[in-house]
């Protein structure tokens, strides 16, 4: 039962698009679905949305009840691939952001 909030507007309110807006429109979204599917969560989220805090809100929903999968991701452009080639080397980071054309994506480790 997918919730696509893609068309909400955040900027009609002052300061909008904050993690705290991205916190109340997921749990207004969570509150949308009805209990008997709520034990299996999946949240897919996009750049806008790619936020530590966000990140560990999400993880915070998991219970022993309820379980949330999630990805926070985004198309890596010619540009950000230009930009993660000129990083200097470091142990466990990948040659290139792209593999085949697939996009790299943050996942839950739960």
């Amino acid at each position: 039962m997918p919730l696509d909030l893609h068309g909400w507007n955040f900027r009609q309110a002052r300061g909008a698009n904050t993690v705290a807006d991205h916190i109340r429109v997921l749990s207004e979204a969570i509150t949308q679905i009805p209990d008997a599917y709520r034990a299996k969560i999946w949240i897919r989220v996009d750049g806008a949305g790619a936020t530590h805090d966000l990140v560990e809100h999400m993880k915070s929903l998991n219970t022993t009840r309820r379980t949330v999968r999630f990805t926070v991701g985004w198309k890596i452009t010619d540009i950000d691939e230009a930009a993660i080639a000129k990083l200097p080397p470091a142990p466990g980071r990948p040659l290139s952001a792209r593999t085949a054309g697939c996009t790299r994506t943050l996942t839950s480790p739960n």
